[in-house]
């Protein structure tokens, strides 16, 4: 079965709303991608990179950007049978500097700006590469984020995981509902607190939710089978 897209999803939403007509799709558009960032905290994606190699280089940009979480594998040479990994280790490690079969992880130096997107840490290998040969690195990441607006996007999170992102939304939308009336001088304070009341409501089913599917669901290293060399 195809995934959902975003206007499936955004349909879904608005299901659960008290008012289908107070929110723009936009502001649903946004807290879908918020759940969807917060929701691959706790269950990132799985993702497959190819790295093409260039002899003399042993340093290439980690794949993923900002929504990088961590390595799960390195194939190197790619398409070996059987195929054979390499193991993590530091650039001032024996093993690396006599040109093992490792890799190390170096990370963004301290004078880059923090505010800028556009700078990755980096992959180094420690076998010599050539210029045709290619890395296949398996790595945990942000889920696709739907840009607003994009109908057709694809929705990456598991159909049987969506309560947990509509659990969210519906959280925020009684946040914003208890933050609106907040700043209205005609607002009661018992109005204020049933609307507050209605916001840790729904925050605890998102939770309760979350903590459902993390009993319920494989650990991501129970669902990958490799071998070592």
């Amino acid at each position: 079965m195809a995934n959902l897209t975003l206007a499936d999803l955004r349909a879904q939403c608005r299901l659960t709303l008290a008012s289908t007509g107070d929110w723009p799709n936009a502001t649903i558009d946004k807290w879908i991608a918020d759940a969807i960032r917060l929701y691959s905290a706790r269950f990132p994606r799985l993702w497959n990179h190819t790295q093409a190699m260039t002899t003399g280089t042993q340093k290439y940009n980690l794949p993923g950007g900002h929504g990088f979480f961590g390595i799960v594998a390195v194939e190197y040479p790619a398409d070996q049978d059987p195929p054979t990994y390499l193991l993590p280790s530091d650039p001032w490690s024996s093993d690396f500097q006599s040109e093992d079969d490792v890799y190390a992880i170096y990370a963004v130096t301290s004078t880059t700006a923090i505010e800028s997107d556009t700078v990755n840490a980096q992959i180094w290998f420690a076998p010599t590469v050539t210029t045709g040969q290619n890395a296949i690195i398996t790595y945990r990441g942000l889920h696709a984020i739907p840009t607003a607006g994009d109908d057709d996007a694809q929705i990456t999170v598991p159909t049987n995981h969506h309560e947990a992102l509509i659990a969210f939304v519906e959280y925020r939308a009684h946040q914003e509902l208890e933050a609106d009336e907040a700043v209205s001088a005609t607002t009661t304070s018992v109005v204020l607190a049933q609307l507050g009341e209605n916001a840790r409501r729904a925050w605890n089913r998102y939770k309760e939710t979350m903590d459902f599917l993390a009993t319920s669901t494989p650990t991501p290293s129970g669902r990958i089978i490799w071998t070592m060399p």
